[in-house]
């Protein structure tokens, strides 16, 4: 009884001592071992630890989810892509408001130091999250804020670490640079700093700078040092890419073969095996070739036989056997799977090649299955685009010339023969489309005995077993289909040229007014088109106006060939050949004289570079003498007579170009006056000015810029009458029936109106939206933008207004970011978000950032397309 009574007066007095405790604990005014090791606590097992953990498997998987570009020297840090950084913005807002909370209400500062030892942690969580959202400015002044704050403690030289992992991003190398001597010349480092993430953030610095041998030593000491077998693999890997990319080829391969012993991935163990290959460059291949071969007998390579391939074509070619590394290079093609990458590597090494083999037609083929594949953002992604379409102008020509004379060929032969020959023709092309159905037939057999396996548990069954009536196989098949013959344009036969079944000769169609048209693709009967005989006799030359103008394209044809050697290929050998043949062939066709012209100069050229020999009368004077003989007035002879004139011409004529420019410059600021007193001049005093036809149009405008209706008329007649058949008089035509149509006669050219002149910006800014009436509601629209704040920007005032812009528009204003970077962050998130802005981003409504000056005069004079332009200029680079 008595012990009962002394436990109730145990708890009536312990519980309400404990609550005072706590109370009195809670309070962060007072320095006391209690309330430091309250805070503490709350600190790191509250908020921080919430926040730290969500950071940490974030940033797992993101790392887990990058692709590593293995053509390219590996990143040492994997910080993540801009999409990967936009899906983390609402995890790392997140950890932000944790820890600004926990510093917020657990911060214990007296006499200028902080009591609570976990608050520089809760600031070292802020740093990383603002640095993997790509927010680098943020993280800057946060872990430069740790660094000066918290002086000896756990975190300040992590945080400067990361300081210099942030002036990296920001490419400030010698700001990152500073920092780095700064730690390295403390004298005393805390016990557990990392001294390899040290070396390694120094490597990335020497990296970025170019030093790839001050690079290396520091990433060896980071992989000798490190604990994280993780880091010690990838850096590893990025040694004997730097070992490969300063040609030390031995040590590469070791290197290379140590990533192997490692236990890596299995991607990078692979690349490791492959790159022992391709870092290959004397002695015996003999061990590498039986590894290729052993890796292409393993079925778990499957997706990389492609890559396999391409390395054997490597060492192939290392070992001079062109032959059997084209075959190799063709054969990693065609076993290639979800790799577009490595089939734009292989295409590309066949298309060069090829190229430089000279082997032209082949090389365009390349080229061109090359540029279906390629990333736009590959370095030589512009190069190949152009010789894919320089070379596809050269095949076009000699298609030309092959189809032509095959013509030709085929309407020398009597009726029999010709009979004989399209039969033949026939039964090739039905040979070929049996082989082809067969083909056809044989993978729909393959499709059905072998389904696709059923969907995992969870995962919603397509519909329908038919495959067109499953959403999932159709998917699958076309990104199979661009996967293996990149983005084809949706049309029947794409794979073969003659789509009709005129099969004399496969090739491109001419386009123009003396082309061929192309047969249908059925006959009267509706039968295929190949099958008709009528067909393929159709175009034969057999009368002698049809023989001219067949002789006609051909010398085209080889004209414009040699131009193309000689003047985008750079190859004068073929051009000379070209050029030779067309003169051999065709005595005075209307490409004779320009065609023995450029033989001139191009063995004009030849004789002033020295070492030239002139064989059989091939040199300059002979060109010259022939021109002189046969074509002694036109302006091919005046040239020969002065070499120096053509150079003089076009030095005129870019003087020319220069002072139109100028010109038409002041038209568009409204200087009609001026504009008609100088065009007047020139085509009054300079009669040989190659552009005056553009001065009389631009001379006609001005004055309809003044309103002086009927002088606009008679002006725009007189460009008809003394310049007939050019654009200008076409242009001028043009004007003048849209005149006629006119109740009331107006020049068609306003006066310019006076724009809002913008200036660049750093400071405040804005972001607009301008939604028309057409849209949602605006309510739903500023409400759903709200929602986008509070997943995104959740620690940043964001202020959403709506105003009306005119009486189908209404500008939706949001504000206010303190730089121009923050806004353009703003912008190309709510740009991207396929979440709660789904229907709202993606209709195409106009969206920029603007300065708070901009603003004003944008909102004032009401000049969206002005403003519009200036944003693509200046923020965006015109893209």
């Amino acid at each position: 009884m008595q012990q009962r009574r002394m436990r109730r007066l145990s708890t009536r007095f312990l519980l309400p001592l404990l609550a005072i405790l706590v109370v009195v604990s809670c309070s962060t005014r007072k320095d006391a071992f209690l309330n430091r090791t309250f805070h503490a606590l709350v600190t790191r097992d509250n908020s921080w630890f919430n926040a730290n953990t969500k950071l940490q498997e974030a940033v797992a998987d993101m790392q887990k989810a990058y692709v590593d570009d293995y053509d390219q020297v590996l990143p040492i840090f994997v910080n993540g892509t801009e999409d990967q950084a936009k899906g983390m913005v609402p995890t790392m807002e997140e950890c932000i408001e944790k820890c600004a909370t926990v510093i917020d209400r657990n911060s214990m500062e007296f006499d200028g130091k902080e009591k609570n030892n976990w608050i520089d942690d809760a600031w070292f969580v802020i740093g990383q999250s603002h640095f993997y959202k790509r927010s680098y400015l943020d993280a800057e002044r946060t872990f430069d804020y740790i660094g000066r704050r918290y002086k000896g403690q756990d975190k300040q030289m992590e945080a400067k670490i990361w300081l210099a992992r942030t002036a990296v991003q920001l490419e400030q190398y010698a700001k990152a640079q500073s920092v780095l001597d700064e730690i390295k010349g403390q004298k005393v480092l805390p016990k557990n700093f990392q001294h390899d993430q040290l070396s390694a953030v120094q490597a990335d610095v020497d990296l970025k700078r170019g030093k790839v041998d001050d690079a290396i030593l520091s990433l060896e000491h980071a992989v000798d040092i490190t604990k994280a077998k993780k880091d010690r693999i990838r850096w590893t890997y990025i040694l004997a890419q730097l070992y490969q990319a300063k040609g030390l080829d031995d040590k590469a391969i070791a290197t290379y073969g140590r990533v192997t012993r490692m236990g890596a991935p299995y991607e990078m163990d692979f690349q490791a095996q492959v790159q022992q290959a391709l870092a290959f460059d004397r002695g015996d291949s003999k061990k590498l070739r039986q590894k290729l071969v052993r890796m292409l007998r393993d079925e778990k390579n499957v997706d990389h036989y492609d890559m396999i391939h391409y390395a054997v074509a490597d060492l192939d070619l290392k070992e001079n056997k062109p032959a059997d590394a084209i075959a190799q290079l063709k054969q990693s093609t065609k076993v290639s799977t979800t790799d577009t990458r490595q089939k734009a590597k292989s295409f590309l090494k066949l298309a060069d090649l090829y190229f430089d083999d000279k082997k032209y037609p082949d090389a365009q083929h390349y080229y061109d299955s090359t540029t279906t594949v390629l990333a736009e953002t590959h370095p030589r992604f512009e190069e190949v685009k152009t010789r894919a379409d320089v070379l596809g102008d050269l095949v076009d020509q000699l298609d030309i010339i092959d189809r032509e004379d095959s013509l030709q060929a085929f309407a020398k032969l009597d009726p029999e023969e010709r009979e004989k020959r399209v039969k033949e023709l026939i039964r090739d092309r039905e040979r070929q489309e049996e082989q082809e159905k067969q083909e056809a037939d044989d993978a729909r057999e393959l499709i059905a005995n072998n389904p696709a396996p059923q969907a995992d548990q969870g995962t919603p069954a397509a519909g329908g077993a038919w495959y067109f009536y499953n959403p999932v196989q159709i998917s699958r098949g076309l990104s199979d289909f661009k996967k293996k013959w990149g983005n084809r344009p949706n049309d029947d036969d794409w794979r073969r040229t003659d789509k009709s079944g005129s099969a004399l000769v496969d090739v491109a169609e001419e386009t123009g007014p003396d082309s061929a048209v192309a047969p249908s693709s059925l006959s009267a009967a509706g039968e295929p088109a190949w099958k008709d005989p009528s067909n393929y006799l159709k175009d034969i030359p057999e009368t002698p106006a049809m023989l001219d103008s067949s002789n006609s394209r051909i010398c085209k044809a080889l004209y414009l060939t040699g131009m193309i050697y000689k003047e985008k290929l750079k190859d004068v050998d073929n051009a000379i050949e070209s050029f030779q043949v067309l003169n051999d062939r065709f005595e005075d066709c209307r490409y004779t004289p320009e065609s023995n012209y450029q033989l001139y100069r191009i063995y004009l050229a030849k004789e002033a570079g020295g070492n030239f020999m002139d064989f059989g009368g091939a040199s300059s004077k002979h060109y010259a003498e022939v021109i002189m003989e046969r074509w002694p007035g036109s302006e091919f002879a005046r040239l020969v007579q002065n070499p120096d004139q053509l150079q003089a011409d076009q030095a005129a004529k870019s003087a020319e170009s220069q002072a139109y420019d100028e010109l038409y410059a002041q038209f568009r600021q409204g200087a009609y006056n001026g504009v008609i007193v100088t065009a007047n001049g020139v085509l009054e005093q300079q009669p040989r000015n190659h552009l005056r036809p553009k001065y009389a149009l631009l001379k006609a405008m001005a004055i309809g810029g003044l309103h002086l209706t009927g002088p606009f008329r008679e002006a725009l007649a007189r460009v008809s009458a003394d310049f007939p058949g050019t654009d200008e008089a076409k242009a001028a035509e043009a004007i003048q029936a849209n005149l006629r149509k006119s109740d009331q006669p107006q020049a068609p050219v306003e006066t310019p109106q006076v724009k809002a002149e913008y200036s660049e910006a750093a400071g405040d800014h804005f972001v607009v939206f301008m939604v028309p009436d057409t849209a949602k509601s605006i309510a739903d629209i500023k409400a759903a933008i709200s929602d986008f704040n509070k997943q995104y920007f959740r620690n940043t005032p964001i202020e959403v207004s709506a105003s009306i812009w005119d009486p189908h528009t209404q500008v939706v204003l949001i504000r206010l970011f303190q730089t121009k970077e923050k806004a353009m962050d703003y912008y190309s998130l709510f740009e991207t978000d396929a979440g709660v802005l789904k229907g709202i981003n993606d209709q195409g409504y106009p969206l920029f950032a603007i300065s708070s000056g901009n603003y004003t005069q944008f909102y004032t004079k009401k000049d969206e397309e002005g403003y519009v332009g200036f944003f693509e200029r200046n923020y965006l680079g015109n893209k």
